[in-house]
């Protein structure tokens, strides 16, 4: 919900009928506020919001300046606070701050109830930077009330983008929002809208090309679980096609996949002699046999630029005051890392052991080149914003560099320091990517660029399994011995974690993973082994064992305990709620569960309601094969010498991604027979007693 308060206009896929709204081609953004502003009713069916947007109104105007394209961004906004959630929501506007930009005009008042209006003091407007190292200019909204209204008015200026996305589609209602676009004739930009979005072509006026559109009444659009909001919402592309070059040739240029492969290629696959010969000295440092074994060469190279190599992220400049800069463009940004990579050819990365991530990709193509490997380099997009649309070519979707092997057909991930391959980024999975076609010696044999999609690992490659072993005290206190194990994308995560963890925080996340512990002082003793990357190339489990001594899974009963054996397996998700789906569902990886539970019941000791344990859900698709289940079973060995020993097993497993909302109450059925296993409780008699039913299943 905070995500309402930001300025950060991005843009996403959700299917939403047009009809639901009204939507014209024309209208201008306002340059100017009113000077005396009108303040709005609120329609009936907004009156329960926390809030809603009055008006949203984003254009863009591209020039061309000093033989460069720039762009006036202009923003004007209204949105309405109707309660304190609302007030929380917008008590501050946080605004992005991109390459080479300065925003020379930052506007906001609050306009109350009663018709006063604050314009908010040029001291409430301040630029830090936020959690991720960029600039933000940050807005104080200070005297909002219930029922009182907000207007910003933004201006900022920055070299054009020939791609982008924005989103116009929120958690809260919005009652009308324009975008408009304008250009110099001789460019020819194209816009999309996915999700009910309109799709607009331009048209000419005065020797200027303009796309103009005007969408009311979108409807708000709430998060729900195991789904890619972003994905879902209304929002628009656009994409420069070509423009013609205005001089006596007046040449075409285009933007076409095939051009983005070139691009690739004459980025990161060219290399002078010097720079040949210093990668040919690193590769014997690192052990690598030229044309030896493939995947040897591969984990080597991959392990020592990792290690070897470090990784600088941008380049400090001391720019915060050019941000409100009102009269000249920037030349140079913390995000403008690209301006050092003249200064950093591949014998200057490997004699200073530090690159940015562009230098990192282009060390990994040469040492891949000289040392034999068979590789394509590419981009793949963040599933969780854009699916791939082959048809819309929209360079700037697509942000995670990969490399992928056509041998040993699967992919390396070459900027994140500990992932190691074949794991990369769970955001690019089962989306598509475009791949340099281009062989490393620049031999063509046909398209530029391949189009790959991004298969993930099965599975039963990506695992996260539970044994425990519960003997009881002569109190029925559970003695528990637990090991957990993980592999496959299961394990990334962890492994990043404990990579830069303190003891200390080591045993907060081993507290965490041992859920059933509530005390740390349960916890006996633990053990971490096979964290290090290196593990990820054999998929070798990251496990982690503890020896946990708790009285707070059994409960006196009367005659009998409850013994709350669900509670081993640790927090499951729950679907209960029966609220009508509007979002698909989307997973983030295939993976499968498998849990075994060993009770050592003492002598005598019975359990009463053993039919607890048989639950079985599962989504069978269109051929007949089960693509999400759950079951849960047990086998019971009776001893009188030494007591009954009871084993259950649980398994679970998810291979199939997407789900569409008619298909959700399917998949929902097995994710909440999960959480009911959860949940139950065996009860344990000391004495024969008649066979009863007995599941403690919480919704």
């Amino acid at each position: 919900m905070k995500k309402l308060a930001s300025f950060i206009f991005i843009f996403s896929l959700a299917t939403l009928p047009v009809s639901a709204q009204q939507y014209t081609n024309a209208r201008p953004a306002e340059e100017e506020w009113a000077k005396k502003p009108v303040f709005h009713p609120v329609p009936p069916q907004f009156a329960n919001e926390p809030a809603y947007v009055v008006s949203d109104n984003i254009s863009v105007d591209c020039r061309v300046e000093a033989n460069t394209l720039n762009a006036y961004y202009n923003r004007h906004r209204i949105v309405k606070v109707l309660d304190d959630l609302g007030i929380e929501i917008f008590k501050t506007v946080d605004i992005p701050v991109y390459s080479g930009t300065r925003v020379p005009l930052v506007r906001a008042r609050v306009i109350l109830p009663d018709g006063k209006t604050k314009e908010i003091a040029k001291d409430m407007i301040l630029v830090t930077k936020n959690p991720n190292g960029y600039w933000t200019i940050i807005v104080a909204l200070e005297g909002l009330a219930k029922n009182s209204e907000i207007e910003y008015l933004i201006k900022a200026i920055s070299p054009a983008s020939y791609f982008g996305s924005m989103t116009f589609q929120e958690v809260i209602p919005v009652m009308e929002s324009h975008f408009s676009m304008s250009y110099p004739k001789n460019y020819y930009f194209e816009e999309k809208g996915y999700n009910g979005y309109p799709t607009a072509k331009d048209t000419l006026v005065n020797n200027r090309r303009h796309i103009s559109i005007s969408v009311y009444d979108i409807p708000k659009l709430r998060p729900e679980p195991n789904s890619f909001y972003d994905l879902y919402t209304m929002r628009a592309e656009y994409r420069l096609d070509h423009y013609y070059e205005e001089n006596a040739t007046n040449k075409r240029i285009e933007y076409t996949w095939d051009g983005l492969g070139r691009k690739f290629y004459d980025n990161f696959y060219k290399t002078t002699e010097k720079e040949k010969a210093a990668v040919n000295k690193y590769l014997s440092e690192l052990g690598v046999r030229p044309n030896g074994n493939e995947f040897e060469n591969l984990k080597k190279i991959e392990n020592g630029i990792k290690t070897t190599i470090s990784q600088y992220a941008y380049v400090e400049y001391d720019d915060s005051k050019e941000v409100l800069a009102t009269k000249y463009m920037r030349s140079i940004s913390v995000y403008d890392v690209a301006a050092d990579e003249t200064k950093n050819p591949l014998d200057s990365i490997i004699s200073k052991r530090a690159a940015t991530a562009s230098g990192i990709v282009k060390l990994f193509v040469a040492c891949f080149t000289q040392a034999g490997v068979s590789f394509e380099f590419g981009r793949v997009g963040d599933r969780h914003e854009h699916v791939f649309d082959s048809k819309f070519v929209n360079w700037n979707n697509l942000d995670e560099p990969l490399f992928y092997f056509p041998d040993l057909k699967n992919f390396l991930d070459p900027v994140r320091e500990l992932y190691r391959y074949p794991i990369v980024p769970d955001f690019v999975l089962n989306n598509k990517g475009v791949f340099c076609a281009i062989q490393p010696n620049g031999f063509v044999t046909g398209p530029l660029a391949n189009i790959r999609k991004i298969t993930p690992l099965s599975e039963a490659e990506t695992q996260s399994n539970v044994a425990a072993a519960v003997s009881f005290t002569k109190d029925m206190d559970a003695a528990v011995d637990v090991s957990y194990s993980y592999t496959g994308y299961e394990s990334a995560d962890m492994r990043e974690q404990l990579a830069i963890m303190t003891k200390e925080k080591q045993k907060d996340l081993v507290k965490k993973i041992v859920s059933f512990a509530r005390k740390q002082e349960d916890i006996v003793k633990y053990t971490i082994s096979n964290e290090t990357p290196d593990n990820f190339y054999k998929n070798k489990p990251l496990e982690i064992t503890a020896t946990v001594n708790t009285s707070a899974l059994t409960e006196d009963a009367g005659k009998n305990y409850l013994f709350k054996v669900g509670e081993i397996l640790g927090h499951q998700q729950e679907l209960y709620n029966d609220a009508e789906r509007k979002l698909p569902v989307d997973l983030d990886f295939p993976h499968a569960m498998s849990r075994t539970i060993t009770l050592n019941l003492p002598v005598g000791c019975k359990v009463l309601n053993l039919d607890a344990l048989r639950m079985h859900a599962e989504y069978v698709n269109s051929d007949l094969k089960p693509v999400v289940s759950f079951k849960s079973d047990y086998t019971l060995t009776t001893d009188k010498k030494n007591g009954d020993k009871l084993v259950i097993t649980v398994s679970e497993f998810y291979t199939q991604l997407h789900f569409s909302p008619e298909y959700y109450d399917r998949y929902r059925k097995v994710v909440d027979m999960a959480a009911d296993f959860s949940h139950v409780a065996l009860l344990i008699s000391k004495k024969d007693t008649p066979k009863q039913g007995h599941r403690i299943v919480k919704k």
